[in-house]
């Protein structure tokens, strides 16, 4: 009861004004005015996704402008350069987020939610929200080769052997291919990136941690060595695991800079931490004109002791594409557009659907209708069953499916998609879902404005 009498409102505002800050109170009040009254002004997980995404925004504004010479994401590289068009004045902007180039893949399993992400230049993100992997080549007299830093490199799907990003970047006689796909060990799913990298010169591959992703800043905190050298452990968590041992590594902390200014005489060492979180490692392996490397980087994504049971779930892409409706076509853009569209349809929905890997990774019923309507569509009826069987158990007992408070079109959505399930395969409703659809009904018919209030909105939801 002590909340309803206690002064917030009064606090909040003397608080704001006291630092020089606009009223919350009576921004919030003002923007209400713009739309009609509603029991919550906007879905909850909007603001805070949107918190999130401003919080990394403040974090990229102190760590990327102060600290240019250090290598980036490609989008960083693209977006901070005042010579490139997708540059973006920053002068009056308190954050800095990535506004040009969102536009990196997934890769993975059917039925696994794990999706390692590529960026438009290779950069691999293999944990959701964390740090990445980067690969250059650096020749003995100093050129280099750092894909994110180049106009242009060719990059590619492969679905004949699954689902897999291929990146190639070539310049001055320096080739560097890489491949990511997620792969099952023993049971588990892991990572897997091969890296191709020859050389016309003697030169160095070299296989980068860095403490950023597409999004930006992702702190790394500690690295240490794995026993043998031929890998890393990162924040005491994750494992970085190389399948021949590095002739060199090096390591940095934020107050040294990026590892990329050390590698002419990287100092080795079993490992390194930093308290602002910006650790920076280097893998080294030698090249030359006679010597081409291969290397592939092992990252597992689960830490069971159980398998995943292949019982329940599809964990290759030849069981999970095994009813999907095929196109055959002599336009190789439709072809690929189609076979792409299918295969992020299986990937996104390991169990609860989701519009996209990363920012998008999140369920909504008002994206999930849709998706589903386009798997029944493409004959993946078992997925869209399985996870119209969720439904249900996101409701509440008033009859509300609620993915996030204020999703006022859930409902609907929710109740068409059934429908054209039903319709779609010619089925009967499900018993386990009749008494959801009938409660969904009544929440949608007891919410509505009355219809006797004269509005011309009368009898719609608020």
């Amino acid at each position: 009861m002590w909340k309803k009498w206690f002064p917030w409102r009064l606090i909040v505002r003397l608080g704001a004004r006291s630092h020089g800050f606009l009223d919350p109170i009576a921004v919030l009040t003002q923007l209400q005015q713009f739309g009609q009254p509603s029991e919550v002004l906007a879905p909850t997980e909007l603001l805070r996704a949107g918190a999130v995404l401003q919080a990394r925004g403040l974090m990229n504004s102190q760590a990327i402008q102060h600290n240019l010479d250090w290598v980036w994401p490609y989008w960083v590289e693209r977006q901070f350069n005042p010579r490139d068009p997708a540059f973006v004045p920053r002068a009056f902007s308190l954050t800095h987020i990535n506004l040009t180039h969102r536009n990196w893949t997934a890769v993975g399993l059917p039925d696994v939610s794990e999706f390692p992400l590529v960026d438009p230049r290779g950069l691999l993100t293999p944990h959701f929200d964390g740090w990445s992997l980067d690969a250059w080549i650096i020749t003995e007299k100093g050129a280099e080769l750092i894909p994110c830093r180049l106009p242009e490199i060719g990059q590619t799907v492969d679905f004949k052997s699954g689902w897999a990003v291929e990146t190639l970047a070539e310049r001055h006689g320096l080739c560097l291919r890489s491949r990511a796909e997620v792969v099952m060990a023993s049971g588990l799913p892991a990572c897997r990136w091969t890296v191709e990298a020859t050389a016309d010169v003697k030169a160095r591959l070299v296989i980068s941690l860095r403490p950023c992703n597409p999004e930006g800043v992702s702190f790394v905190q500690t690295v240490q060595m794995l026993p043998g050298r031929a890998g890393w452990n990162v924040n005491r968590r994750d494992r970085v695991q190389f399948d021949v041992v590095p002739e060199q590594h090096a390591f940095s902390y934020y107050r040294r800079g990026d590892v990329h200014r050390l590698l002419a005489k990287p100092e080795g060492g079993d490992g390194i931490g930093c308290r602002v979180g910006l650790v920076t490692a280097a893998a080294l392996f030698e090249l030359g004109p006679d010597r081409s490397r291969r290397v592939t980087v092992h990252i597992p994504l689960k830490e069971k002791t159980r398998p995943i049971s292949r019982d329940s779930v599809f964990t290759d892409w030849d069981a999970g594409l095994r009813n999907a409706c095929r196109l055959e076509t002599n336009h190789s853009k439709f072809q690929f557009l189609y076979d792409a569209a299918v295969r992020t349809m299986i990937l996104h929905s390991p169990g609860e659907v989701y519009p996209g890997p990363y920012t998008y990774k999140r369920f909504w019923f008002r994206d999930a209708a849709f998706i589903l309507h386009a798997m029944l569509c493409a004959g993946l009826t078992e997925r869209a069953e399985r996870a119209l069987d969720r439904f249900p158990s996101r409701q509440t007992p008033l009859g509300y499916f609620v993915s996030q408070d204020g999703e006022w079109d859930s409902n609907g959505q929710a109740l068409w998609i059934m429908r054209r399930f039903c319709e779609m395969t010619g089925r009967k409703t499900k018993g386990s879902w009749r008494s959801s659809i009938l409660r969904g009904g009544r929440w949608i018919h007891k919410k509505r404005l009355s219809g006797r209030s004269g509005l011309k909105h009368a009898g719609l939801l608020p």
